[in-house]
């Protein structure tokens, strides 16, 4: 009898020593959940990207009422910060069933429940002042046709080539077309007031930085092992010239992390979870550099293997997990627009100025010009 009770007390003992570990399985079709199971589901890292768009309208007074200038199109600017924020989202390409000793609701971020979980992390932002060094634009541009636009370009690109002039045909020709070109601008005056009319629109996108896309408006390519994003949502504005569109972001081409071989239907001891790889990135407004830093993305990273003790005795939790009840399909691409209040009343009249000043500079560069260009035509 003192046998049999030795026994039962062993079994009693490995049943509890059972119960106080804990096996992580990979969830296959046909996999039976046991009751004291809980399905979860690994993070990883999208971005959310909130750009914001300035419609810059070309509109002019015409003895005093207020006209469309119909002969310019709308053009779009970036004159505000950039926003990228790196958010933590449920994985469900794979389903992982933790059994035996459980973690704490605590422990996992869906802890309430929530429809759409996530964490969110940094946030880069690119200051107004930075996006106007790279990529300032003349104000008297938003008015201008695309013609009108390249002629000016074509006066800058001749004053920095008048000694490459060098007949006295070349010469005349040139001064006749530039001559032709200034009676050719626009006079202001008391009864023609061009200005700018600006609103402005926030557009956000959410995209897996390790996935290629090519949905219109955004597309992506790879090119000596890095990958580039670019951001160009001319298919959400019709009839719109975009100045500074060209929003990209470039990360280095890393495949994502397969999962290891422990990782199996049959179960590993412990906890499954991911420790993040650090990754750099760059972020350029029309092929101009403008920022780089570091980012955080867990599919990227390793797949690990860590005690519920363990787990526990962390302050700040190296693994964050998602249950996998009541978690909606995760979308790796989402885009949405958000028209925002912007009183561009009070700026008319700046607005009026600035143009103004833009074209009188216009006229001393382009007798400028042709001063030099009559002294050229005298050395020759």
């Amino acid at each position: 009898m003192k046998n049999q009770l030795l026994y039962f007390a062993l079994v009693f003992m490995m049943f509890s020593s059972c119960s106080k570990k804990s096996y992580t399985a990979l969830y296959q079709d046909h996999t039976t959940m046991a009751s004291n199971a809980t399905p979860y589901f690994l993070s990883k890292n999208l971005l959310r990207v909130e750009v914001i768009y300035t419609l810059n309208e070309p509109r002019a007074y015409r003895n005093g009422i207020d006209q469309a200038l119909t002969s310019s199109t709308t053009k779009l600017t970036i004159e505000d910060p950039i926003k990228i924020t790196n958010i933590l989202v449920p994985d469900q390409s794979h389903t992982f069933v933790l059994t035996g000793n459980q973690i704490p609701d605590a422990l996992f971020v869906d802890a309430e429940s929530q429809t759409n979980p996530q964490v969110e992390g940094e946030t880069i932002s690119l200051p107004s002042e930075i996006i106007a060094y790279k990529g300032p634009y003349a104000s008297a541009s938003l008015t201008d046709t695309s013609l009108e636009a390249e002629a000016y370009r074509s006066v800058l690109e001749i004053m920095n080539n008048i000694s490459e002039i060098k007949t006295q045909k070349d010469i005349d020709l040139t001064l006749k077309i530039v001559s032709f070109y200034k009676s050719q601008i626009k006079v202001l005056n008391e009864d023609f007031k061009p200005y700018i009319k600006k609103s402005k629109v926030k557009y956000t996108t959410i995209i897996d930085p390790t996935t290629l896309y090519t949905e219109a408006g955004f597309w992506s390519k790879t090119a000596e092992n890095t990958i580039y994003h670019t951001i160009n949502p001319k298919h959400i504005f019709e009839n719109v010239e975009f100045l500074n569109d060209a929003l990209t972001l470039q990360f280095p081409q890393v495949e994502v992390s397969s999962l290891p071989q422990f990782v199996t239907e049959q179960g590993v001891e412990g906890v499954v979870y991911r420790i993040p790889a650090a990754v750099d990135f760059t972020l350029s407004l029309k092929d101009v550099f403008v920022e780089s830093d570091s980012l955080s993305l867990a599919q990227l990273g390793s797949t690990e293997v860590l005690s519920v003790k363990d787990l526990e005795s962390y302050e700040d939790a190296p693994a964050i997990l998602f249950k996998a009840e009541h978690v909606e399909g995760i979308q790796n691409f989402q885009e949405k627009m958000e028209k925002l209040e912007f009183q561009f009343n009070d700026n008319i009249e700046n607005s009026q100025q600035v143009l103004r000043k833009e074209y009188e500079d216009k006229l001393v560069t382009i007798d400028l010009l042709l001063k030099r260009l009559q002294e050229r035509k005298t050395e020759l």
